[in-house]
């Protein structure tokens, strides 16, 4: 659904939308990253976010499969990140995750679109626990990575 919103210089602009998992109308977000001549592109399977680590070592890869669907499981073997992580929705259902106690489908826990939905923390966030995911099929797959630092 598209719905249209004046910018400032009074412009109709259309704004993408879809449904969240309760039914109401949020923003569509299109993660991009820029190749070396300053483009665009969408981010997704096909094209990932680049992660660049300049503490010259290397990340920790976190991806997998819902092990066990409509439970939720911890990522980085239980490990709390010192210094921020990524994690992208590789499969074609909702995945959700949360880093302030167990994941769900609600709550406190952030949703990631399918096919591409992706949410990376800052530089230097700590979370207060470990990260937890939560699919409602066994097998969804996603990409994680938790980080020393991003540059």
């Amino acid at each position: 659904m598209t719905l249209l919103v004046k910018d400032a210089n009074t412009t109709v602009q259309s704004l993408a939308t879809v449904s969240d998992a309760n039914g109401n109308l949020v923003p569509a977000h299109a993660p991009a990253s820029t190749n070396a001549q300053g483009v665009a592109a969408p981010v997704g399977p096909q094209n990932p976010l680049p992660v660049v680590n300049t503490a010259a070592t290397a990340a920790s890869d976190g991806s997998g499969t819902v092990a066990a669907g409509g439970s939720a499981q911890t990522l980085f073997g239980g490990a709390v990140p010192a210094n921020g992580f990524l994690v992208q929705n590789n499969s074609s259902g909702a995945l959700w995750i949360c880093d302030t106690g167990t994941a769900s489908n609600g709550g406190a826990s952030i949703q990631l679109a399918p096919n591409g939905g992706l949410f990376m923390t800052t530089s230097g966030y700590k979370p207060a626990g470990v990260v937890s995911l939560y699919g409602g099929t066994t097998g969804q797959a996603f990409a994680a990575r938790l980080v020393t630092r991003w540059r």
